[in-house]
């Protein structure tokens, strides 16, 4: 079963979700009949030995669907150098739609207890996210789609308990049919997501850490900026984390046990009922296929009073109607300190 995560990303909803193009083809060889670098051996590289820290003879998952065959074929190859025992599992995409499309909801997003003791058994875990074409939940409808991917929060449940060190390999996302729908250049956004992952983890920590002591004190956070974003609420002096891409044991203790690569990020909840003004989302919204732009959000005396969209505003409005309490209330602030993001 492949994992999810591609969720709407309108951060300041208290009720957040926090927890969601290449053609295959052989290595290189080189005249002398040795393997040259490939495309993501770099990539594999850093995640083995610095986000993971896979040591020899440790079991790790490496989970792909199609699209993310090349670089899933990498983190295998690199696992076994490691001396590390790597177990694949693969997604057929069109298997998948296939299923979404004709068989009933009671069976789609199972999982069997064969999955779930490979899952009991690993000590990490990689994973290409797919599928490439996301835009087909508008085909078969959101429920379907809902139902194929039923299982995801009890797998991220059970990973979290058997403190599974997890990566989720945001170069997954990065495909044909994707940048067509978002209207993305696809080289550009491969190339900005394959520098940013080899940004090394001290280099984001040494960024953040300014970031990380100011947003741990206690005070009044405004945030303006030209267009038309201001925004205030209060910090209450609760730590400031920074997702460095590292999977340390105590993000393990505090339940964080799989990181975004690449990484980059200080963040921090504030008082969740002190939100005051208006932000002004500058860039579009990528969301199941669909661009949501034009995006604002306005808060008074804490609570979120009016938001819209110039274009795909229904989008929002369907997950607004189904959040639940808490839904209007601040949810955390978020800061990016990725160099090459």
């Amino acid at each position: 079963m492949g994992r999810v995560w591609d969720m709407p990303l309108f951060f300041l909803f208290s009720d957040r979700h926090r927890r969601n193009a290449n053609r295959l083809s052989p290595r290189p060889v080189s005249p002398g009949g040795r393997r040259s670098m490939s495309e993501y051996e770099s990539l594999a590289k850093n995640v083995i030995k610095k986000t993971l820290k896979v040591k020899p003879k440790e079991n790790v998952i490496v989970e792909c669907w199609n699209h993310g065959l090349p670089i899933a074929a990498e983190f295998v190859y690199q696992l076994r150098a490691a001396g590390a025992h790597p177990m694949f599992l693969f997604e057929d995409e069109p298997t998948a739609w296939r299923s979404v499309a004709t068989l009933p909801t009671s069976k789609l997003g199972q999982v069997g207890s064969h999955e779930w003791k490979a899952v009991d058994e690993a000590d990490a875990y990689v994973f290409i996210p797919g599928p490439a074409d996301i835009s087909k939940i508008r085909e078969f409808g959101r429920d379907k789609w809902d139902a194929f991917v039923g299982y995801n929060s009890g797998w991220y449940d059970r990973a979290e308990k058997n403190r599974l060190r997890g990566a989720r390999i945001s170069l997954g996302y990065a495909t044909e049919p994707r940048a067509k729908a978002y209207g993305f250049d696809l080289d550009a956004w491969r190339a900005m997501l394959i520098e940013a992952s080899s940004v090394d983890p001290a280099e984001i920590v040494r960024r953040g850490r300014k970031v990380q002591s100011m947003l741990s004190r206690k005070g009044r956070l405004e945030i303006s900026s030209p267009n038309g974003t201001r925004f205030s609420c209060d910090l209450l002096g609760r730590k400031a984390g920074i997702d460095d891409g590292v999977v340390s044991k105590e993000d393990l203790d505090e339940g964080d046990n799989v990181t975004n690569v690449p990484a980059g990020e200080a963040y921090v909840i504030p008082d969740e009922t002190s939100g005051q003004g208006t932000i002004v989302f500058d860039r579009p919204m990528a969301y199941l296929g669909w661009s949501i732009r034009g995006l604002t959000a306005a808060f008074d005396d804490g609570r979120l009073t009016k938001w819209d969209a110039t274009e795909n505003r229904d989008l929002l409005q369907a997950d607004w109607d189904a959040g639940k309490s808490g839904r209007d209330r601040l949810g955390f602030i978020d800061i990016g300190l990725n160099p090459r993001a």
